[in-house]
């Protein structure tokens, strides 16, 4: 009986040192991975007045959203309004998960035809080191390569404009 017991502390103590040490070690590879890395997300619709180009940017910890005005036929107007907030662990690691670069490298830089008749385009671009692609596609189209990435950048996009753009 007490043999049981000293083995099941030896192995509760061992589980806790091990979930902490797999914790510590996903924490380091979310830092090193966003900080070697800028990811930037986007929409956009040609023939508009009003917000028309939003453009999320992550890097590091932080996320700056931007907002750009048309005054009409695609001409700018007003200067951009930027809001930036804080990313939180939870975020950064979920973020880090969703991204397979080998798979979006080897995307074609447009898919479909992007604000094709005023459907408007949305992009995802990510630069990493000297390396940078940018793939364009139409605006809530989805592309099954990089799915989980997409969701993961248009919540946080959504979460921005539901907090900042006024109609």
């Amino acid at each position: 009986m007490k043999i049981q017991l000293f083995i099941g502390i030896i192995l509760s103590t061992l589980s806790f040192v091990g979930c902490e040490q797999q914790s510590d070690d996903v924490m380091t590879k979310t830092s090193k991975d966003l900080n070697t890395m800028v990811i930037k997300h986007g929409t956009s619709f040609g023939m508009c007045l009003g917000p028309c180009k939003r453009e999320l940017t992550l890097m590091g910890d932080e996320a700056s959203f931007t907002i750009y005005f048309n005054s009409g036929r695609g001409s700018q107007g007003g200067d951009p309004q930027t809001y930036k907030e804080k990313l939180t662990t939870d975020y950064m690691n979920e973020l880090v998960k969703s991204v397979d670069i080998e798979q979006f490298k080897n995307l074609k830089e447009v898919i479909g035809c992007p604000d094709c008749a005023d459907g408007g385009a949305e992009w995802v671009e990510i630069t990493m080191n000297d390396s940078r692609h940018k793939v364009t596609f139409e605006h809530g189209q989805d592309v099954k390569e990089i799915a989980p990435l997409l969701k993961v950048l248009r919540e946080k996009r959504v979460y921005f404009e539901n907090k900042y753009v006024k109609y």
